[in-house]
């Protein structure tokens, strides 16, 4: 499901399976395309190539429905510029039930080539490794990996991904039952959030029509506390990579000192008492990631009857929010939450089809959702995603360059205050400063939220450093299919960016490609970055040498009656036979296979091989005359050959009387008819033959001839 703010065209494909769809939307509307059933992932821990990529002209949201046979589920998707580098997976553990088993999984997407990441399990997988267990896997642009958990009940919940670019996550469970215990069941799907963008601010609203609602939280921080005020205040302590699950039957706002990732689950349909809906997954967004617009599709899809949406603003905001084009104020009373009702939500029953939010304030948080008769879904209506978990103060750069100091916070709401050390001061969003000797400067960022009139202060030391020098690998002649690795010079404390042909780019010291092929060929460059000062680049060339191919011609037969032949591959650096010879060329014996790897003098392999059939041309001879006297001398009479299939000689008198029949070339005619000898003369024959051609083809052939009886 696609939408935009304003007209928008493109594609929707799935590159690695030569699959294609364009698409276009109008400003404000939902478009819908459907993806083929091969896109569906199946098992666990092994790298696919089923990922789906969106393209459009102009920005664009997405969203997934997932949907068949009771079964349905939604979810966002982010753009890949929101994308990060490190994520924790939030899902729900499996059942075994019905004589299957159905477990919790995630979905790892690769958006870049190269991408090498690392998986630190929570739970037991399919293919064994353990929980806490490292696992290092390499995904390029298109490729994909899924994981699930080993036993029914596991729980991948708090699996930490973490890679050198950034990539995509989804989490979920394939058919569950939430809470545990609670009857019907269905699939779990959403977007993982990077952990850059985690808020620590939340107002969750309570399902309609539910008696409760399951909730889990999640840290990404040791030392995390957290409370969840509704008419009583919960308050936990969390530990990076740990969850707390509990259920809420009314609006909360639930704060944190550090970054959270909040997932509320509709209950199943036997315990939320409105008789519809089944489990569904929802990421919050955090009040901190407001957008200005959001348009949301309510899907009718599998059998949904009730459609919902749930809105949340700043209580100020409410009469300046619109849904579809009404005041949110016409529509119902908004409810505050939070300290001091700050926050005020609303949730609506509206129809299916699209719906656009607009906020002429600080923004708007929204979410879609539905029920039906054993089915339920629920997604997020998007977010800003800005890496607030990250301190926006560089590390550091060169001397006399310009550095650039950039909060990458909207200035529409948030100012800015920046102290440097040397005495400069500015309220800019986004300045450059350069220093004017080597040292370390302390830097003071204080940012303030006039949305939630929030202020946070952030320190870095700035580091201006003399430039490095970085080196590279010298230029490498690489065969077709073999590993590949790049490698730049190890300067103390330094990070690296590699850059190269279609797109390449890598922060590893020394990338590795498994296997290389023509794409990859061309100029790559390296900076090495320590403390934000960038070396000049280093260059270095790459290109790739097409496997030599040796050929034995065409022909599949050979003949050794009069000549030995041999095959000849060409002219290479060696040679290996299947036999293990090493000679440029080999004798043909035997009818078989015959098979060599040859090398040339970059030290590349190429191979062929060929099945030969032994197979000479027919050969026949037949003498005129014989004479049937018993002396032992040519008495009888019939062809002399070889290397036929078959033969059948007749032979006939004047009259056309068959005198003689054989189909044995050691059967010959004694020169009788019915035991007693014929009269000397001529007599004619007919001989047909199933033999071979000079090229091996079979063919059939009928001669005829005469023969003359002598006494």
């Amino acid at each position: 499901m696609i939408t935009s703010k304003s007209d928008a065209s493109g594609t929707v494909s799935i590159p690695l399976r030569d699959w294609q769809k364009t698409f276009s939307v109008k400003a404000h509307q939902v478009t819908i395309v459907e993806l083929p059933a091969f896109a569906e992932h199946f098992g666990s821990e092994k790298i696919d190539s089923k990922a789906v990529r969106v393209r459009a002209d102009v920005p664009v949201s997405v969203y997934i429905h997932q949907y068949f046979g009771m079964r349905s589920e939604a979810t966002m998707v982010l753009p890949s510029e929101a994308l990060g580098k490190e994520y924790f997976v939030m899902s729900y553990n499996g059942i075994n039930i019905q004589n299957g088993r159905y477990p919790s999984e995630f979905l790892i997407v690769g958006t870049k080539d190269e991408t090498n990441i690392t998986l630190t399990y929570s739970d037991n997988t399919v293919s064994g490794r353990s929980k806490n267990q490292d696992q290092h896997i390499v995904l390029n642009a298109g490729q994909s990996y899924q994981v699930q958990a080993q036993h029914a009940h596991g729980d991948l919940t708090g699996t930490h991904i973490k890679g050198d670019q950034a990539f995509n996550v989804f989490g979920g469970a394939q058919w569950t039952e939430v809470p545990t215990g609670c009857g019907f069941r269905d699939n779990l799907l959403e977007q993982m959030y990077p952990v850059s963008t985690w808020g620590k601010q939340f107002v969750s609203v309570p399902n309609q029509n539910a008696n409760f609602d399951i909730f889990r939280i999640l840290a990404a921080e040791d030392d995390t506390e957290i409370s969840v005020q509704s008419s009583s205040t919960l308050s936990y302590h969390l530990d990076r990579g740990e969850f707390v699950e509990f259920r809420l039957s009314e609006a909360s706002f639930i704060q944190a000192d550090k970054g959270i990732l909040v997932a509320q689950y509709n209950v199943g349909q036997t315990c939320n008492g409105h008789g519809l809906g089944d489990p569904s997954m929802l990421l919050l967004n955090s009040i901190e990631q407001t957008r200005d617009t959001v348009t949301l599709y309510n899907s009718r899809f599998q059998n949904i009857q009730e459609n919902y949406i749930n809105i949340i603003t700043a209580s100020d905001d409410m009469a300046f929010t619109y849904l579809d084009g009404q005041v949110l104020t016409d529509l119902g009373q908004p409810q505050a939450i939070g300290a001091g009702g700050d926050y005020s939500f609303l949730s609506l029953s509206v129809s299916h089809g699209s719906h656009t939010i607009i906020s002429q304030g600080c923004g708007v948080i929204a979410s879609a959702y539905g029920y039906g008769d054993l089915e339920s879904y629920a997604y997020g209506g998007g977010a800003s995603f800005h890496k607030i978990n990250t301190n926006p103060i560089p590390e550091g750069g060169c001397l006399s360059d310009s550095i650039l100091f950039d909060s990458g916070l909207p200035e529409s709401r948030f100012s800015f205050q920046w102290s440097l050390s040397d005495g400069t001061t500015t309220d800019e969003a986004v300045f450059r400063h350069r220093f004017s000797e080597v040292g370390q400067y302390p830097v003071q960022l204080i940012l303030h939220d006039h949305c939630l009139d929030l202020i946070d202060t952030v320190h870095r030391q700035v580091a201006v450093t003399l430039r490095q020098a970085v080196s590279v690998s010298d230029e490498q002649l690489i065969c077709l299919g073999d590993p590949l690795k790049l490698e730049a010079t190890d300067l103390a404390n330094a990070r690296y960016e590699w850059t190269g042909p279609n797109h390449f780019f890598s922060e590893l010291q020394a990338p590795y490609f498994v296997s290389v092929n023509e794409q990859i060929a061309g100029q790559y460059a390296v900076v090495g970055i320590v403390s934000g000062c960038a070396t000049f680049p280093a260059y270095t060339e790459v290109e790739i040498l097409p496997p030599p191919e040796p050929t034995f011609g065409t022909d599949s037969i050979f003949c050794d009656k009069e000549v030995v032949p041999s095959l000849d591959p060409g002219s290479f650096h060696s040679y290996h036979w299947q036999d293990g010879s090493s000679a440029p060329s080999h004798q043909i014996h035997d009818e078989g296979t015959y098979a060599v790897t040859v090398t040339d003098y970059h030290g590349c392999q190429g191979s062929t091989e060929m099945f030969l059939h032994k197979i000479c041309p027919t050969r026949i001879y037949i003498p005129n005359a014989f004479s049937p006297n018993g002396d032992g001398i040519n008495d009888g009479f019939g062809p002399l050959g070889q290397d036929f299939i078959h033969l059948r000689l007749s032979i006939f008198n004047r009259w056309g009387t068959l005198l003689f029949v054989s189909e044995d070339i050691d059967y010959q005619w004694d020169g009788r008819y019915k035991g007693a000898l014929v009269s000397p003369g001529v007599y004619v024959w007919q001989l047909e033959i199933e033999g071979y051609s000079e090229e091996g083809s079979m063919q059939t052939e009928v001669r005829t001839g005469s023969v003359t009886v002598v006494r």
